[in-house]
């Protein structure tokens, strides 16, 4: 039997989706991941999960899976961690960015030119080092432990949270 590309799916989580619903319905599928081929480039620029169905199974397929199309094509956010499309957008807190912002240039940049003119200006001192080294240590507390923002999505599903679209916070 001849078989037909029912659909190309970009993450194996979507594939999955489509042939379990391939399987409920009776309809006969098999993916090829075109990522993991031995020829690279070989199937176009864009890769991934293609889900090919029997040619007499076609149609039904079509109507099947166009829920799940549609779905999908309306919410572009989905977790990576449960594949949910069940995500929904929270505030990030920056309230206060620009002036940690502001401030860690201030840190760091102080001690940098400090480092490269204090010579040339006759200002080296042990007391200004140890100003210079403690505003620098400074910077890197306020930096990486200061939040300037939060995630900005949340799975309502595995309650995972998410800055970006992709990239999981915790």
């Amino acid at each position: 039997m001849k078989e037909r590309l029912l659909i190309k799916c970009d993450t194996t989580i979507y594939a999955d989706e489509i042939t379990n619903l391939l399987i409920e319905n009776n309809i006969v599928s098999r993916q090829h991941d075109e990522g993991q081929d031995q020829n690279p480039g070989a199937y176009g620029a864009i890769t991934g999960i293609a889900i090919y169905v029997f040619e007499k199974d076609y149609e039904k397929a079509v109507e099947i899976i166009n829920p799940i199309i549609d779905s999908r094509n309306e919410s572009h956010v989905w977790c990576p961690k449960c594949g949910s499309y069940n995500v929904s957008a929270i505030a990030a807190s920056n309230k206060y960015g620009t002036a940690i912002a502001l401030w860690c240039i201030f840190l760091v940049l102080i001690p940098g030119l400090y480092l490269v003119w204090a010579n040339d200006l006759g200002i080296r001192s042990t007391i200004a080092d140890y100003i210079a080294l403690s505003m620098f240590i400074s910077f890197f507390i306020v930096a990486f432990l200061g939040k300037i923002s939060n995630a900005n999505y949340i799975c309502k599903d595995c309650n995972k949270q998410y800055f970006g679209k992709f990239l999981p916070i915790n």
